[in-house]
């Protein structure tokens, strides 16, 4: 078994060693960063630094998380962002409980939101984003039904596609109509049914119904599909630990 080295004394989860962020906007974001991670028993982790010092994205979240003693529980519950502002990169690692309530499709789903907030060099808004969402994916995750594909969160309808989806609806009801009225100007009706027969062409000498046929349509219902859910893919750590995660550039 490998041994992992703890620092001692209170952890820090935010770890701005990159200097992105404001003493305020840093105090505010470790003030929440603090919250979540109590009340959801999972530390909710951002690191960010000027380079990775040869290591990979994920090799270097990992470690930072695993060697500096994050994580609650028997699990080490938690999930740590970091960000090299040198190699541009970015990377999310999960452990413990993390790793079933962040799955591949809702953690793609999460960097989505945040992640063009770094590039635009929002970093206060990204990182107080990310905190946000991991809160919001912790909380669905106890219900047993984390994030995952077919299961994201919905995205709210915009007040602005309201009165556009009414005009858009009138607009082509009344092409339709019009175009329906246009096409019966030349019709006129005959009130005597009498005129629309030839005289002497038809004759009724006895009337009855008969079963004839019948035509039955089948559809097979459709499966649920297995892979309609996603679930986290892992890995093993330098410390022996079994993380998920994400990462990309911004």
């Amino acid at each position: 078994m490998t041994a992992i080295a703890v620092k001692f004394g209170p952890l820090k989860r935010l770890v701005d060693e990159a200097d992105l962020l404001s003493d305020v906007e840093e105090k505010d974001l470790l003030s929440k960063l603090d919250e979540i991670s109590e009340r959801q028993k999972c530390d909710l982790v951002i690191v960010t630094v000027k380079d990775l010092g040869g290591k990979t994205p994920e090799a270097f979240a990992d470690d930072y998380f695993d060697y500096n003693g994050y994580g609650q529980g028997e699990d080490y519950s938690g999930l740590l962002l970091l960000l090299s502002m040198k190699e541009r990169d970015w990377h999310i690692t999960t452990t413990g409980y993390a790793i079933r309530a962040f799955t591949d499709a809702g953690l793609e789903y999460m960097s989505d939101r945040f992640v063009p907030k770094l590039s635009n060099g929002e970093y206060e808004q990204a990182f107080s984003s990310f905190a946000e969402l991991s809160d919001k994916f912790l909380t669905q995750a106890k219900t047993d039904k984390p994030y995952d594909k077919g299961n994201l969160p919905k995205e709210p309808l915009s007040w602005i596609w309201v009165p556009l989806s009414l005009g858009v609806g009138l607009v082509t009801a009344f092409v339709v109509v019009s175009s329906m009225a246009g096409q019966l100007k030349s019709v006129e009706p005959d009130v005597a049914a009498t005129n629309y027969i030839v005289e002497n062409s038809l004759t009724v000498t006895q009337a009855e119904e008969k079963f004839l046929y019948k035509t039955v349509d089948k559809v097979a219902r459709p499966k649920e599909s297995k892979s309609s859910s996603g679930g986290s893919s892992t890995h093993t750590s330098s410390s022996g630990r079994t993380h998920g995660g994400a990462g990309g550039k911004f």
